[in-house]
């Protein structure tokens, strides 16, 4: 390649690096994942395992029998055996209720009582999905999840932000996870927080790039990599109440967190949102546990 070449293929990798948008997030401090088909190819799965990945949501299928991705058993077993947390995808293409349950029932009989680390998604982006509007695009979500969590899976529902947005009705959903495609600087915002974030889909990961050289690349909110009190002790009067306070990382992390009393005569700690209540003078130690496994505790003396 001649200089004037080189120079100039430079200059195009340069303009290419500062038109792509790049995540402001704390990667070191989020779980990084990616997501794959039969589009992707036969994945690399030792390749894979030797790079900083976490997780890896995978195709199940499209719509009902006989739509397997025909490389799903094999991404499932090569995940698995590379030491990744394994989550699952199954793609919408149906247009009411009844259609979505029974594509639900086709997801569970491909995962044939498969174990996941991750939530089992519905992929919702097909036009046709959104046809008829607000109310029916949410009875679909709504009646594939139920099933899914029936069975006893952690339901999800991935499509772009915009449309999580605009096309469904997410206080008749609750109990679904989100996933959301959003191939900006940051995470998306709206009134139900994002739980993976799909942050480009022109990524590189060796071993599981499709034929044009790009990998869809995740962030998870949905693991914490630490959690501490806001006060490492607290005094209470007999009779009084309070709230234990809590701060996790990484900022936004949408992990469970559960609250326990050491000492449930002295005080007694709600096990979802951290209110005391001191019911005898005493001591007590209030722990907090992060469905990650995280924990910490705080020193309280009631008087």
């Amino acid at each position: 390649m001649s200089v004037k070449k080189l120079f100039i293929y430079c200059i195009a990798v340069s303009l290419l690096l500062v038109a792509l948008p790049i995540p402001k997030v704390q990667a070191a401090s989020l779980q990084k994942g990616f997501d794959v088909s039969s589009k992707n190819g036969a994945v690399d799965w030792d390749v894979v395992a030797e790079s900083d990945m976490d997780f890896v949501m995978l195709r199940t299928g499209e719509g009902q029998a006989p739509d397997v991705d025909e490389q799903f058993e094999a991404n499932y077993e090569g995940a698995k055996a590379a030491g990744l947390k394994v989550g699952v995808y199954h793609v919408c293409c149906v247009r009411t209720p009844e259609a979505a349950v029974r594509e639900a029932e086709y997801c569970l009989e491909i995962l044939d009582g498969r174990e996941l680390d991750y939530p089992l998604a519905y992929d919702i982006e097909k036009a046709g999905c959104f046809a008829d509007g607000k109310s029916n695009t949410t009875a679909i979500a709504k009646a594939f999840c139920d099933v899914i969590a029936e069975a006893g899976y952690t339901p999800m529902i991935y499509s772009s932000a915009s449309y999580l947005k605009d096309y469904f009705d997410w206080s008749k959903l609750d109990g679904c996870k989100v996933w959301a495609a959003y191939y900006g600087e940051n995470r998306p915002k709206f009134e139900k927080a994002v739980d993976i974030w799909q942050y480009t889909d022109k990524g590189t990961l060796e071993g599981a790039n499709t034929d044009k050289g790009f990998c869809d690349l995740n962030y998870s909110y949905m693991e914490a990599v630490s959690v501490k009190f806001v006060r490492s002790s607290l005094s209470m009067k007999k009779g009084s109440t309070a709230t234990a306070k809590v701060k996790i990382g990484p900022s936004g992390c949408t992990d469970t967190i559960r609250f326990s009393s050491s000492n449930k005569k002295v005080v007694t700690v709600s096990r979802s949102t951290g209110k005391l209540r001191a019911r005898a003078k005493g001591k007590a130690v209030i722990t907090v546990k992060t469905g990650s496994g995280k924990t910490a505790k705080m020193k309280i003396v009631v008087k």
